[in-house]
């Protein structure tokens, strides 16, 4: 993801105003419409400077278009820009902490017994909860209530890794 110390901002590079709530349509139609703009293809025969040019601006708008078109890429960029940063190893509160492991071990179990309808429902309840986290991101952001989106996108991480451990489990 892109610093927001970087001098071209994600949202700027796709011409979008600054906002968690992003139409998929108009980031799309961006998207394709400034890529046509700086894709390296145009510069093959300009000079060498110019090509490393449009491809570094190819890259950082290819960079841009992925973060923002994932909900929580585009919050945690979004909390970056105002100044306030997730470390890779931060703590959920100990009751939080405690429900993640008794899932873990919930799914763990399951899935050495090859239970692959148990390992499918704890996924659909994850990702339920997931649904409701990034529909409640929608209104901390808005409130600007940033310290609560930063709670929750930790809490999404750790979702986000649970559901992985889910499609490792069903992939098995």
């Amino acid at each position: 993801m892109a610093s927001p110390s970087t001098s071209s901002d994600l949202f700027s590079l796709l011409g979008l105003q600054p906002s968690y709530e992003i139409d998929r349509a108009a980031l799309e139609a961006a998207y394709h419409e400034r890529s046509k703009e700086v894709h390296p293809d145009r510069f093959a025969q300009a000079p060498a400077a110019e090509r490393v040019a449009a491809l570094s601006k190819a890259r950082a708008l290819n960079d841009a278009y992925k973060t923002l078109r994932d909900a929580r890429q585009r919050a945690e960029y979004l909390l970056a820009r105002a100044g306030v940063t997730i470390g890779d190893n931060e703590r959920l509160e100990p009751e939080l902490l405690m429900e993640f492991l008794e899932q873990r071990e919930e799914l763990a179990a399951a899935r050495q017994a090859g239970r692959s309808a148990e390992v499918e429902s704890l996924q659909a309840a994850m990702l339920t909860r997931r649904k409701a986290i990034l529909a409640a991101l929608s209104g901390l952001f808005a409130s600007g209530n940033l310290a609560d989106a930063k709670k929750q996108l930790i809490v999404l991480r750790y979702l986000d890794r649970y559901l992985e451990e889910c499609e490792a489990a069903l992939e098995d």
